[in-house]
């Protein structure tokens, strides 16, 4: 007994130690059955979240491209439009073509703080790239034909027309206010007619160009545009019409900084410059040009038309406000003629030195300033190297003109003359016998005193030798008041009857 009891002990003693000894193992066996891997529960996630984030952008951007291609965004465009040019905008419908934009009209009236005070633009097509760092792209704009027009004429800003202007189209969908754009980035606008007006107080032109085609590269965040263009009509008041060949400027708000500028006057003239054009209050003009290869007959009419030839150039500086311009400049002639001129053909016919016909000038220049209807010629220089040399100053007004020139001959000359040398030409300096010489009546019939005195000056030398009876008649006969060409005629025929007792015949 003792032993099958001791036996039996054993025997369950050892069944519990096996119960024992399995039980763990199960439980470990459980447990590793039942442990989740990290990574695996990541890469799940993720993808799940890859997936939705990808469903949300896919339904954003088509929420987006459905609001661009909607109401709300045309409404976005006129309200940021009008902010961004201080203005009060109008646009006709937007309309899609794929990635496209069309717009018939854009229309804005400029506020005091504007820039301009009208702007205008028909047939828009922009070509988009979406939205992009909260920011509109349109990589090209082009125009058919803009018109911009600085003026007084502005709009007052009031409560009425900025709540009008703020904008009533549909509000933007909650999810897309995280995307929503907060400016437009334009890469380049091309123009296929550009028209530029600048008009006065009294809403006169007094600067414009027409028809010009242009590039325009606009930075909206510092308000700074450059633009680069061509071809088209440019009209400056109170001169031709000029021909636009190149322009290069620079525009930020109420200034253009005209970098280069090449234009086309007459019929092979040229002009190139560069200035500022200001547009603060009246406006102001500051403009430096260099003109050559302008014809001066282009340049008068009436009988100056067919006096004076030859090429001009030199510096001119425009100054000013608009409709009150100032031109000042040095011109220079080359190849400069004077002929037919009444004075000269005088002394011609009495030096019997034909060259007074036809002078070919050597030097020729002057400063020039006009004003309005003024013009103020001063430092006149005109020389023909062995006959004569012009100085002095000459204003006209309107029509009007008064001068006070010297005129200087080769010692010699007059000889011819009785009495020119002795009592007319009477200055010897700089190698020249010099006279003065006033100018009076109109542009188109000018006056000049110097023949006058010359005849004078021959009947008194002629005369001088004379019996007292015979020069008191003469001198009765040249006081009479007739006027200077009969004077000439009649000094002529008393030169030819005494001409027998001059030359000792």
């Amino acid at each position: 007994m003792p032993a099958f009891f001791a036996n039996k002990g054993i025997a369950r003693w050892l069944a519990m130690r096996e119960n024992l000894d399995m039980a763990p193992r199960k439980r470990t066996e459980k447990k590793e059955k039942s442990r989740i891997n990290p990574l695996m529960v990541v890469l799940a996630l993720g993808g799940v979240l890859l997936i939705a984030l990808v469903i949300g952008l896919l339904v954003a951007k088509s929420a987006l491209t459905s609001w661009l291609h909607g109401e709300g965004f045309q409404d976005w465009l006129t309200k940021n439009a009008g902010k961004a040019l201080h203005s009060k905008v109008e646009m006709a419908e937007l309309r899609w073509q794929g990635k496209e934009a069309y717009l018939n009209k854009f229309k804005a009236e400029g506020y005091e703080d504007a820039g301009f005070s009208k702007l205008q633009i028909d047939g828009l097509r922009a070509s988009t790239a979406g939205v992009a760092d909260k920011a509109v792209q349109i990589p090209s704009l082009t125009m058919n034909r803009l018109e911009v027009e600085f003026s007084k004429e502005r709009l007052e800003r009031s409560e009425g027309n900025v709540m009008k202007d703020s904008g009533s189209g549909p509000e933007v969908p909650g999810i897309l206010k995280q995307y929503m754009p907060d400016r437009v980035e334009v890469g380049e606008i091309s123009i296929s007619s550009g028209t530029v007006l600048v008009k006065n107080s009294t809403n006169e032109d007094v600067f414009s160009i027409r028809g010009m085609e242009a590039k325009i590269e606009p930075d909206f965040t510092t308000g700074l545009w450059e633009v680069a263009g061509g071809g088209g009509k440019m009209m400056l008041r109170d001169q031709p019409e000029m021909t636009l060949k190149d322009l290069k400027l620079r525009w930020k708000k109420k200034n253009i900084f005209v970098d280069n500028c090449e234009i086309g006057i007459y019929e092979e003239g040229h002009v190139s410059g560069a200035g500022e054009i200001s547009f603060e209050k009246d406006g102001l003009f500051d403009l430096d040009l260099d003109i050559s290869s302008i014809n001066i007959d282009e340049l008068v009419d009436g009988e100056w038309e067919d006096r004076l030839s030859g090429i001009i150039s030199g510096p001119v500086e425009i100054t000013g406000v608009p409709g009150n311009l100032t031109y000042e400049g040095t011109l220079n002639v080359s190849d400069g003629v004077v002929e037919s001129v009444p004075a000269l053909k005088k002394i011609a016919d009495y030096t019997q030195m034909k060259q007074f016909n036809r002078l070919v000038l050597s030097e020729a220049t002057a400063e020039v300033k006009r004003t309005n209807e003024v013009v103020e010629v001063r430092n006149i220089i005109l020389q023909a190297d062995g006959l004569v040399r012009v100085e002095g100053a000459v204003d006209i007004r309107g029509d009007v003109i008064e001068g006070a020139l010297q005129v200087g001959v080769t010692p010699g000359t007059m000889r011819w003359i009785p009495g020119a040398e002795r009592l007319v030409f009477i200055e010897d300096r700089d190698g020249f016998l010099w006279a003065p010489l006033t100018l009076g009546g109109t542009v188109q019939e000018p006056s000049e005193d110097l023949s006058a005195r010359l005849i004078a000056a021959a009947g008194e030398a002629v005369l001088g030798g004379l019996p007292p009876s015979v020069i008191e008649g003469a001198k009765k006969f040249l006081g009479s008041g007739e006027d200077s060409d009969e004077l000439i005629k009649q000094g002529k025929k008393l030169l030819d009857l005494f001409g027998p007792l001059i030359n000792g015949k």
